[in-house]
């Protein structure tokens, strides 16, 4: 049986009782305390464009392309972000966990960069933290006119937005944000509180910073998640 499909809100929210709701001052670099998650889709085709198909990163094969994939889930403050987390130990993930999250996070290396930076932030485990990251990968439904998507659209942010927005009832344009590498789509971001539920973005998501551009290219790619 898996160790990252169950449900974990239950156990979450007894979790953050336990906690703080509030984080510190900017910087404390505290496991556990922060103010909310940002779950970051990452644009695979775009990514492969440049460094990644240059690493030869198992999410540009070409034999077996994919459209969004999750680059991570980082734990941040209303403004500014935790890093890098001293946990009292050496960061280590476990393959069986790497392994589990290839599905939807193709890269090993992108997993233990991942639980380093960002899931030490979390003050969970990688089991707990990868288990948060799925389910919150699997609540999000891709747009079709983007996943399904045969040739290379020119879009602006808010219509990427507003196709996340049709897709997911529950999704408000003040918890998502675009962002852009040149005039290519890097990533869509959207935030979730500590309880996990949506919610809206801080000041790092500012959509002004993140893509500059009017147009946004999105290259094409055959879908992995529905």
């Amino acid at each position: 049986m898996s160790l990252l499909r169950p449900r974990l809100v239950l156990f979450f929210l007894a979790f953050l009782v336990g906690t703080s709701c509030e984080a510190q001052a900017l910087g404390s670099n505290t496991p556990g305390e922060f103010d909310y998650y940002v779950l970051v889709l990452g644009w695979a085709p775009s990514y492969c464009l440049t460094e990644g198909r240059l690493r030869r990163d198992a999410e540009c094969n070409s034999a077996k392309p994919h459209a969004f994939v999750l680059h991570g889930l980082w734990p941040q403050y209303e403004k500014g972000w935790p890093e890098d987390c001293s946990i009292g130990k050496r960061p280590w993930v476990p393959t069986s966990v790497i392994d589990e999250m290839r599905d939807i996070m193709p890269s090993k290396g992108l997993v233990i960069h991942e639980y380093r930076t960002h899931g030490t932030c979390s003050g969970l485990d990688p089991v707990q933290y990868f288990g948060v990251a799925r389910e919150l990968y699997e609540r999000v439904k891709v747009p079709e006119s983007l996943a399904a998507s045969g040739t290379r659209q020119s879009l602006s942010a808010d219509q990427i937005e507003s196709a996340f927005a049709d897709a997911n009832p529950w999704l408000k344009s003040d918890m998502m944000s675009v962002s852009c590498r040149g005039e290519n789509l890097l990533d869509v971001r959207i935030c979730f509180g500590r309880d996990l539920f949506p919610r809206a973005c801080g000041a790092n998501e500012d959509e002004a910073r993140l893509c500059r551009s009017d147009r946004i290219a999105v290259p094409p790619a055959t879908p992995t998640k529905p």
